[in-house]
C-alpha cells in the first residue's frame, strides 16, 4: 500500500477509499482538415462522459464493521446493477456506473482494485417540484419525508426509528448559528447508511415498493438538508493517511501553492491534530473542498 493518502468516497451506500484519481472531462472535437490552405474546421460535438479512474482500497476502516473481502464482494455485486450515486472526493456527487474493474491481492493480503466510474448524469441537489420529488431542503423537507415514510411503513405493518432520528438530527443542525461540519457529516453518514440498509431489505419485495421509495426520498432529503446546513462553511472531503506525512506536505500535494497557508489554518481548525509535522498512519482528516477552478482530474 504505497499511497500515503486515500480519499473517502462512496458508490451507492457502499463506502469506498480511493487513491490515484484521474478524471477525464474531455470534449469531443472533430478536426476537418482542408485539402489545402490553413483554414481547418474544428467541430465541437460536446463533452464526452466524465470518467474517473482510480484505485480502490479494501481494508478495515474505523467505524465500519465490514470485512475487507465483504466490501470487495459488495462492490462486485453492484457493478452490473443499476446506476448509483458516486461521491467523487473533489468534484461532488453524480449518478454513475462502474465500467472496467480489475482487482488484485498483494503479497501482504491487501485487496485493491482499479476501476473506472462513468457519469450517467449529474445529480441535482434539489429535484424539480413534482410527484416523488423533494421541492425544498432543510428541516421542513425532512419532516415531511419522515412523516411519509412512517405512514408507508404503518400501511404494511412495519415501524422504524429512522424517521424520528433523521428529524431530530436535522432539527439539531438548524437550531444553531454555529454549524459543526464534522458533526453534520458524521450524522449524515450514519443516517444514510442505516436508511440504505433499510431500503436494501425492502428492494426485492413489490409489496414494499412504496415504503422503499419513501426510504430513498428520506435519505435524499437528509443529504439535501446537510448541504443546506453547511452551505455557509467550506465544503469538505475526507482523506485517510496510510503513511507518515507532514500536514503542509499533504496540503501542497492537493491544493495550489498559493492556497496552502489558508488551507493549513482551516485543516487545523477542522481536525484534532496533535502534531502537524507527523500525521499518523490510519488517521482521517477532514479537508476543505477544492475551489471549482482548482479541481483537477
Amino acid at each position: 500500500m504505497a499511497d500515503a493518502v486515500w480519499y473517502r468516497s462512496s458508490f451507492g451506500e457502499l463506502r469506498l477509499w480511493l487513491s490515484r484519481i484521474s478524471t477525464d472531462r474531455s470534449r469531443t472535437l472533430v478536426v476537418h482538415e482542408a485539402s489545402a490552405g490553413d483554414d481547418h474546421v474544428v467541430e465541437d460535438r460536446g463533452r464526452g462522459p466524465v470518467r474517473a479512474r482510480c484505485t480502490v482500497l479494501f481494508a478495515r476502516m474505523a467505524g465500519d464493521d465490514l470485512d475487507p473481502l465483504e466490501r470487495c464482494r459488495r462492490l462486485q455485486a453492484i457493478v452490473d446493477d443499476r446506476p448509483r450515486i458516486f461521491s467523487h472526493p473533489t468534484s461532488g456527487s453524480y449518478l454513475a456506473r462502474i465500467g472496467p474493474f480489475t482487482e488484485e491481492v498483494d503479497d501482504l493480503g491487501v485487496i485493491t482494485a482499479e476501476i473506472e466510474v462513468v457519469q450517467v448524469k449529474p445529480a441535482e441537489a434539489v429535484a424539480p417540484a413534482g410527484a416523488g420529488s423533494i421541492p425544498v431542503t432543510g428541516a421542513g423537507a425532512v419532516s415531511a419525508a419522515a412523516d411519509a415514510l412512517t405512514t408507508e411503513l404503518a400501511d404494511v405493518g412495519m415501524t422504524s426509528a429512522l424517521p424520528g432520528d433523521a428529524t431530530a438530527a436535522v432539527d439539531g443542525w438548524t437550531a444553531t448559528d454555529t454549524v459543526n461540519t464534522r458533526q453534520v457529516l458524521t450524522e449524515l453518514g450514519s443516517l444514510t447508511s442505516q436508511l440504505g440498509d433499510q431500503a436494501d431489505a425492502m428492494e426485492g419485495d413489490l409489496g414494499l415498493w412504496a415504503a422503499f421509495k419513501a426510504t430513498i426520498l428520506l435519505a435524499e432529503a437528509v443529504r439535501a438538508a446537510a448541504d443546506a446546513a453547511t452551505s455557509d462553511t467550506a465544503q469538505t472531503f475526507v482523506v485517510l493517511i496510510s503513511a507518515p506525512i507532514a500536514l503542509r506536505a499533504l496540503l501542497a500535494a492537493i491544493y495550489p501553492a498559493e492556497e496552502v497557508d489558508d488551507r493549513y489554518l482551516q485543516a487545523m481548525s477542522l481536525n484534532d491534530i496533535a502534531s502537524p509535522a507527523w500525521l499518523e498512519p490510519g488517521s482521517e482528516l477532514l479537508l476543505p473542498q477544492l475551489a471549482a477552478a482548482a479541481r483537477r482530474g
